[in-house]
């Protein structure tokens, strides 16, 4: 199911994956307010994201070190509840880079501290891309274990990005 809808969407610090909206500078990306973005097609959550998501304490800002400015080595994500069951993502590393933004699709329980999310990275673009992602959380931290394009690359596996080898931030919760 998809609904045109005004809102943000997710990000994954992933430095090579940075993309955002075509009409938003991505200087006036900021991680607590949602930059407005032309409508476009962007899916519902299934029933029981959002429940999901307040079990877990997901919703809100998380940063590594919430006192200091998003940056590379210190992204901020901002997850929130949009009108009519979207959940969105948006991940800024600072002024100087592009926010990323997902819609989530679905999430599912795996164990009392991992849940697997299906996202759209940045929907309704040309560079829209399904993904699934496995998060690691727990009083009131997140982590990405694994991120992983559908029928694609493999991008985060075991808490590691691919590209860098190097480790996932844990995320704490900011507010």
């Amino acid at each position: 199911m998809r609904i045109a809808a005004f809102g943000l969407m997710l990000f994954l610090s992933l430095p090579a994956a940075a993309v955002t909206a075509p009409d938003i500078d991505p200087a006036d990306a900021d991680s607590a307010a949602a930059p407005a973005i032309v409508p476009a097609e962007i899916p519902v959550a299934e029933p029981g994201v959002v429940d999901l998501f307040h079990t877990y304490g997901l919703f809100g800002t998380f940063a590594p070190d919430c006192s200091k400015p998003p940056a590379p080595s210190n992204p901020h994500v901002n997850v929130s509840q949009q009108a009519g069951g979207l959940v969105i993502e948006a991940h800024n590393v600072g002024s100087e880079y592009a926010a990323n933004f997902y819609s989530v699709r679905s999430a599912r329980r795996l164990s009392e501290h991992r849940m697997e999310i299906k996202v759209v990275f940045v929907p309704g673009t040309q560079a829209e891309e399904f993904q699934t992602l496995e998060l690691l959380v727990g009083k009131g931290t997140r982590r990405t274990m694994l991120n992983r394009v559908d029928d694609g690359p493999v991008r985060v596996r075991r808490g590691v990005a691919v590209a860098n080898g190097s480790k996932t931030p844990l995320l704490k919760k900011c507010d």
